[in-house]
């Protein structure tokens, strides 16, 4: 005997459900079964939009971090090389915000969104470096004003020296870093508008590379000029001595054929009213400025009282020669002027004492000249 276990029935016995009634229950259970499919595709579609989301906010954080690195080594090597600090200011904020910003919880940083954060981390980092650029021209420019009155000197001393005797090789090197240097400060000054930072910033080491380098040229060629031109020690060799423009001279008033450089004009004045005032009478100019081809014409080789062309302070415009009673040693008026001439700027050189190289009580110079002759 098989026995099988059926649910209770509610229903009265011998009742049998219409097909009304049966289609209306597998229509239910129909249903039920929809329900539970809609709500599974949900559940695994919010799973796959989860993880996506997640991805999507780990790139972003991956990105404002690298920004981040990027920007805190620009601000180490952009210190004292921006022309407006300000810029330097803006970024270091951007990027203690971007900081807090990576810190917070994963739920802010969703809410808050990265994006905003990068993108003023770039801004801040883009001001930063055109002030760089800006900078950087500046110092070019500035490289290129120092080395013009150094290169323009090297011409003068080259030109100057063009057939005086002394070493041609040394007259070649210093020929070489004039045109160098010229080279240089050329390409920079073409340059200095580019967006090359490093190019930059190499310009201005070229230039002030060159700028020693023509320099210390200028100062060999002048030694070695030296070296053939003036035989005393306490001479030195300028390319100006005979040369200076008229401009810079100026006549003595109680003398005016005579003429001295003009910025050492008012001392001599001054010294000649207070001489004045104690003897009467002017100083008397036997001699002053003297041109190269002058000099050149009183010079004498066997005789120490004139120097050869371009090593006297005559041809500097800075010393005068004194008569009335001052060309001789131990006279009133020589005592006079040794008591008081340098209170006035003018002094009597150690070379022209009476123990001196060439003893010339009448030799007087200016403090301002740029060595004994």
């Amino acid at each position: 005997m098989t026995v099988t276990n059926a649910p209770s029935s509610t229903e009265p016995p011998g009742y049998h459900p219409t097909g009304t009634e049966r289609r209306h229950a597998r229509g239910t259970r129909g249903h039920r079964g929809v329900w539970v499919a809609v709500v599974v595709t949900l559940a695994l579609l919010l799973g796959a939009a989860g993880g996506g989301l997640v991805w999507y906010r780990g790139s972003t954080y991956d990105e404002l971090d690298g920004r981040t690195a990027v920007a805190q080594e620009l601000l180490a090597t952009s210190d004292g090389k921006v022309a407006d600090p300000a810029v330097r200011d803006d970024l270091s904020a951007e990027v203690v915000d971007a900081r807090a910003l990576l810190g917070a919880s994963f739920l802010v940083r969703m809410t808050t969104g990265t994006t905003g954060a990068t993108a003023s981390l770039e801004q801040a980092s883009q001001a930063v470096h055109a002030s760089m650029l800006d900078h950087a021209r500046a110092q070019v420019e500035e490289a290129r004003t120092s080395l013009a009155p150094v290169q323009e000197q090297g011409e003068k001393i080259y030109a100057a020296t063009e057939g005086l005797g002394a070493d041609e090789a040394v007259r070649t090197r210093l020929r070489e870093a004039l045109d160098a240097a010229a080279t240089t400060s050329e390409a920079a000054g073409t340059g200095a508008s580019a967006d090359d930072l490093a190019a930059l910033e190499q310009a201005v080491l070229d230039l002030e590379a060159d700028l020693a380098t023509v320099a210390t040229s200028t100062e060999e060629m002048s030694t070695a000029q030296d070296a053939v031109s003036c035989p005393a020690p306490d001479q030195v060799w300028d390319p100006d001595g005979g040369r200076v423009p008229d401009s810079a001279l100026a006549p003595i008033p109680w003398s005016p054929s005579d003429r001295v450089r003009a910025d050492v004009l008012d001392g001599l004045v001054a010294l000649d009213a207070a001489y004045v005032e104690r003897f009467g009478v002017h100083l008397t100019i036997n001699s002053s400025y003297r041109t190269y081809e002058e000099q050149a014409g009183l010079y004498d080789p066997s005789s120490p009282i004139a120097a050869p062309p371009g090593c006297s302070n005559h041809g500097l415009g800075f010393a005068v020669d004194l008569g009335g009673g001052v060309q001789a040693f131990g006279t009133p008026q020589y005592e006079w002027l040794k008591q008081n001439a340098e209170s006035y700027g003018w002094t009597h050189p150690d070379f022209a004492e009476p123990d001196g190289r060439v003893p010339e009580p009448w030799h007087w110079e200016s403090v301002l000249a740029r060595a004994d002759s």
